[in-house]
């Protein structure tokens, strides 16, 4: 049996009572959940856009190559990259396509399940991640990082490691 999960308290200072009686937010919790999905739409709005004028790629062909590269002989099944990145597997499948017509990735079939598709990176996929990364992460950098103190983003990263636990490390490979 596991153990029960908690679940932190709200602050009754952050909730308010609406006219009718029920549950608003406090406008701290407006501010905070409406300032996070406005940022999250504005980088990966840009971070696309600067992606793709510079490589080809889009925001979501870079994770799936970085997801490759940290993979044990950087390939994955189709279903495992979908899992991962939470993009359907038609979508998963769309984007390998464009990645292996550019020679960026190959498909091959799965060894044990002829039914699975296996994607794996190419030396011409690696040389274009580790491009995009560069591109990526000054563009993270000015877009984001710069707009807060070392302390915010200690803040941010113990915050958002509650959500994905470990989601650094799935894109990182141990060499």
């Amino acid at each position: 049996m596991s153990a029960p999960t908690t679940t932190p308290a709200i602050s009754p200072a952050c909730q308010v009572t609406a006219p009718d009686g029920g549950a608003e937010w406090h406008p701290t919790y407006v501010d905070a959940w409406l300032g996070l999905l406005q940022t999250h739409r504005q980088l990966t709005r840009e971070l696309d856009a600067r992606l793709e004028a510079e490589h080809g790629l889009s925001l979501s062909g870079l994770e799936l190559l970085a997801r490759l590269n940290a993979a044990p002989e950087r390939w994955l099944r189709l279903s495992t990259l979908a899992n991962q990145t939470g993009l359907s597997l038609s979508r998963v499948s769309r984007i390998v396509d464009a990645l292996e017509s550019r020679g960026l990735v190959e498909r091959r079939p799965c060894a044990s399940d002829a039914r699975a598709i296996n994607a794996q990176l190419t030396e011409a996929g690696r040389a274009r991640l580790t491009e995009a990364e560069v591109t990526h992460r000054s563009a993270a950098q000015t877009l984001f990082f710069d707009h807060l103190s070392c302390d915010e983003v200690t803040t941010l990263a113990t915050v958002f490691a509650r959500f994905a636990p470990g989601a650094a490390s799935a894109c990182t490979r141990g060499e």
